[in-house]
């Protein structure tokens, strides 16, 4: 007896839950609305110009890290005389985060980007897209940066210290190398005083007003005016430079040559050193090579 009721509760549960799932579905299938919501995009244009050729509906799509400086790069672009003939409009991204990299270059969808090689390589997109590098910047040094000490690679001596660091995860000097440096001591990322900073000059700002004892980062001839070398610590020898990559479907030389002129025009403006220091990868095809004639 008590096994049949036993078994008539178990077979009266079974029986609730598979009506309940049918309800639920039939009130899905009959609500208001039954349109398929799309998700938001991961970034949104941070900025659009349009050239001259207003009737031309192609979009130049660049990819990079920084709101000044992709404003400057997406004015400079726009005033260009072959992108006024190819394209009508010039839409600049500078949401960087390695997920934002392999939706932009992973599915084609930048027509120039700034991007670790590595980070390249990795996504192939140079053989699926189509990818060439146009430009690039030397590799540097990463160092640990103090206003009055050197700082020292042990583990104690991070305990009591508030650190700066560079918010964007693919910055190696200001973020990779860093965290990799602290994870190797023993320490735990959560529990240190970390202060995240959108870029490098602003982790140099954090320094000198005190809100951080000790940052992160390359180091550049201009930092001899506000800091001493002899504070620095060296953590990586040698961290690879960014490089340009152009997407050239087709045997497009005047946009290749056009696009190497603008990214030269780009580094003469900045103002780090290091950013200026911009290198031509080889074109025989270009009249311009490594900020010469040729």
């Amino acid at each position: 007896m008590h096994l049949f009721l036993a078994k008539l509760h178990s077979s009266w549960y079974v029986s609730f839950i598979a009506i309940a799932c049918l309800l639920l579905w039939l009130i899905g299938q009959v609500g208001p609305n039954q349109h398929i919501i799309s998700l938001p995009t991961l970034i949104n244009p941070s900025m659009d110009c349009t050239t001259k050729s207003i009737s031309n509906a192609r979009t130049f799509v660049i990819y990079s890290g920084g709101e000044s400086n992709s404003t400057l790069l997406n004015q400079i672009v726009c005033r260009d005389k072959v992108i006024n003939k190819q394209f009508g409009t010039v839409s600049s991204y500078w949401g960087v985060s390695d997920v934002n990299t392999i939706s932009m270059l992973g599915n084609g969808k930048a027509d120039l980007a700034l991007v670790k090689e590595n980070i390249m390589s990795a996504l192939k997109a140079e053989e699926t897209h189509g990818y060439k590098k146009v430009a690039y910047y030397p590799s540097y040094q990463s160092f640990l940066i103090s206003l009055n000490e050197k700082p020292k690679l042990t583990k104690e001596y991070f305990f009591d210290k508030k650190i700066g660091l560079v918010v964007y995860p693919t910055s190696r000097s200001g973020h990779i190398v860093p965290k990799q440096l602290f994870t190797r001591l023993g320490l735990t990322l959560s529990r240190m005083n970390i202060e995240y900073a959108s870029t490098h000059k602003e982790l140099r700002e954090m320094l000198i007003s005190g809100e951080v004892d000790i940052i992160a980062s390359f180091w550049q001839e201009e930092d001899a005016a506000l800091f001493s070398k002899n504070y620095t610590t060296s953590i990586a020898e040698s961290v690879s430079g960014t490089a340009w990559y152009l997407r050239l479907a087709t045997e497009n030389n005047d946009l290749l040559c056009s696009t190497r002129q603008f990214l030269l025009s780009f580094a003469k403006q900045q103002t780090s050193s290091y950013y200026k220091s911009l290198k031509l990868a080889h074109a025989p095809q270009c009249k311009i090579n490594n900020g010469g004639i040729n």
